[in-house]
C-alpha cells in the first residue's frame, strides 16, 4: 500500500472514533444537565459527511443517544452507503492499472 492508502485509511479511523467519542461526551451531557443544549446536530451532519458516518451510527446504537430523531435514522446510513460505494470505486480505480509489476522491476 502506499502512503496515500495509509493516510487516507488514517483518517477514515480519525474521523469515525472522533465523531463515536463526540456522541459519547453530547450522551453524558444530556444525562448530567437534562436540557437539549449539547453538540448540534449541523456538526454530527457534517462529521459524518466527512466520513464520520460509521462512528456515529456505532455511537447512536452503544450509548442509545439520538436513536429518535429522523434526520439520523435516514441521513446517516445515506452517508455511509455513498462513502462505501466511493472507497470501492476508488479502491478500484487504484488496484485495476494496467502496468505489470514486472515493467516495473529493472533487470
Amino acid at each position: 500500500m502506499t502512503k496515500e492508502l495509509y493516510l487516507a485509511l488514517a483518517y477514515v479511523i480519525l474521523i469515525n472514533l472522533t465523531t463515536f467519542v463526540m456522541f459519547y461526551i453530547d450522551k453524558q451531557e444530556h444525562r448530567r444537565h437534562r436540557h437539549p443544549h449539547g453538540i448540534s446536530t449541523h456538526i454530527f451532519m457534517t462529521l459524518a459527511v466527512l466520513g464520520g458516518s460509521l462512528g456515529e451510527l456505532l455511537g447512536m446504537w452503544a450509548f442509545h443517544h439520538k436513536r429518535h430523531h429522523k434526520e439520523y435514522l435516514i441521513l446517516l446510513p445515506i452517508f455511509l452507503l455513498a462513502q462505501i460505494i466511493v472507497a470501492a470505486v476508488v479502491l478500484n480505480m487504484y488496484f485495476s492499472t494496467d502496468v505489470d509489476v514486472h515493467d516495473l522491476v529493472p533487470a
